[in-house]
């Protein structure tokens, strides 16, 4: 198992996961110094740390720490015997008598923006996004957009019908999505579609003028009732900067998520 290999793809897949690398080694522990395991956020582990009872001690461990979402380092006394340890040392209950220090590297999820069209405001955004702490989906009906030459930046590409694509995908709780189309057809299926589900967003930003952006959310009260929540719904998308080039309504929106992202206000 090559382990870059699988931090990589992990990485790519946005899979929280946890490196556990052992950075001192004492006495006849089984695990040297450098050894390495990687536990993902489904509690699969590759690589090793000396496998036996350190191996799941250490698995569990990691686990936690991904859930709190901080990096630690702990030492572990490998030990059948009954002894007292020092503050901050783990007992395993191993006949090999030695120790081990092991660091845990933590990397979490990126929080996920769901990007639908990607033409010139939808590349730009991407190119925004890409410097910042976001894994980007790009989801496009047209193949001049859904690649990689046009989109470089996304974190990954989908082409597909839009309807179809909102039918079959698993949401991520806390997503951000942002409607692009061409065409407010288009942007008001989608808008639609994802009230129709209760997905969990934490921000739905729609590109249109002010009489456009009103008569799309009077057709949302009407079709799904008025007591809608239209807290997480944002149009006219990003905050009133300045320029409309594709690249100032990008960054406008860029702005816009990072102030819903950290729970700020203007």
């Amino acid at each position: 198992m090559n382990l870059f290999k699988k931090i990589n793809d992990l990485s790519e897949k946005n899979i929280p996961f946890v490196i556990a690398t052992i950075i001192k080694s004492t006495g006849s522990a089984p695990g040297k110094v450098g050894f390495k395991m990687i536990t993902d956020s489904n509690a699969n582990s590759f690589g090793t740390v000396g496998g036996g009872a350190i191996e799941v001690e250490i698995q569990n461990d990691s686990l936690h720490l991904l859930f709190e979402g901080n990096h630690s380092t702990k030492e572990y006394l490998l030990s059948n015997k009954n002894v007292t340890p020092k503050e901050d040392v783990t007992v395993v209950p191993m006949m090999c008598s030695g120790k081990v220090t092991v660091y845990f590297e933590v990397h979490g999820s990126l929080p996920s923006v769901y990007i639908f069209g990607g033409g010139h405001v939808g590349n730009a955004l991407l190119k925004v996004l890409s410097s910042l702490d976001y894994f980007t989906t790009l989801i496009d009906n047209r193949d001049e957009f859904a690649n990689s030459n046009t989109n470089p930046h996304a974190s990954q590409i989908i082409l597909q019908d839009y309807e179809k694509y909102l039918a079959e995908y698993s949401p991520v709780p806390d997503a951000y999505y942002i409607l692009l189309t061409h065409g407010h057809n288009y942007d008001y299926i989608i808008m639609k579609e994802l009230y129709e589900r209760n997905i969990e967003a934490k921000y739905i930003g729609i590109i249109a003028s002010n009489n456009k952006a009103a008569e799309l959310k009077g057709k949302l009260k009407n079709d799904l009732g008025e007591n809608i929540n239209l807290d997480i719904l944002h149009t006219p998308i990003g905050l009133p900067i300045g320029g409309d080039s594709a690249s100032e309504i990008a960054l406008s929106i860029a702005a816009e998520i990072q102030l819903v992202r950290y729970g700020k206000s203007l």
